[in-house]
C-alpha cells in the first residue's frame, strides 16, 4: 500500500515537472513567435532580435545552469524551483511592458536566470523520485515539455495573440507562472 501511494505521489509530482517545463519552453520560445509583432512595435533592428533570442538569454541561461546545479544540490529544490518560476513569471511580464530593445533585454537576461533552474532541480528531484529502472522514463516524460512547450507557443501566438495582442500574451503567461508557482 506504502508503496502504491509514493508511486502515485511521484507520478503527481512528475506531471507537475512536466508541466512546468512546458511553461518554460512556451516562455522561452514565445519571443521567437511573436517575432514580427515584437520587431515591429520596439522598433528593433534584426540584430537586436537575434541577440535577444540567442546571446542575451542563451549565455545567462547557460552559465546560471551550471549555478543552479550546484544549488540545486544543496538547497530545498522544489522552493529553489518556485524561486527560479517567480522571478521568470514576473519578467516575461515586464517583457509585455517593454518599451525598447533596452527593457526587454534586461527581462530575457533574468528569464534566462529564472528558467536555468528548472532542468537541475527537477531532474534531481526526478532522481530522488523513482527508483533506477524507472528513472529514463520518468527523465522522457519530464523532457516531453521541451517540443509540447516549444510547439504551444507557437499555438499561443496563433490562438491568443490576434485576439490579445503580443504584450498581453505575455502578462498571461507570466500570471500563469505566478499562479503555479503556489503549488511548490
Amino acid at each position: 500500500m506504502e508503496k502504491t501511494r509514493s508511486a502515485k505521489g511521484a507520478t503527481g509530482i512528475l506531471v507537475f515537472l512536466l508541466i512546468l517545463n512546458i511553461l518554460n519552453m512556451v516562455d522561452r520560445t514565445l519571443i521567437t513567435s511573436f517575432g514580427t509583432s515584437i520587431i515591429s512595435d520596439l522598433n528593433l533592428s534584426d540584430s537586436q532580435f537575434g541577440l535577444l533570442t540567442g546571446p542575451v538569454f542563451v549565455f545567462f541561461y547557460s552559465i546560471m545552469g551550471l549555478f543552479m546545479g550546484a544549488l540545486a544540490d544543496r538547497v530545498h529544490r522544489p522552493k529553489l524551483i518556485a524561486a527560479g518560476l517567480v522571478l521568470w513569471s514576473v519578467l516575461t511580464a515586464l517583457s509585455g511592458m517593454a518599451k525598447n530593445f533596452l527593457q526587454i533585454g534586461m527581462a530575457r537576461l533574468f528569464i534566462g536566470v529564472g528558467e536555468s533552474v528548472m532542468a537541475p532541480s527537477a531532474i534531481s528531484m526526478i532522481a530522488d523520485l523513482f527508483p533506477k529502472a524507472k528513472r529514463g522514463t520518468a527523465t522522457g516524460i519530464y523532457y516531453l515539455g521541451v517540443p509540447l512547450g516549444a510547439g504551444g507557443s507557437f499555438i499561443v501566438a496563433g490562438i491568443l495573440g490576434p485576439m490579445i495582442g503580443w504584450r498581453n500574451c505575455f502578462f498571461v503567461l507570466g500570471a500563469t507562472g505566478l499562479v503555479l508557482a503556489l503549488g511548490l
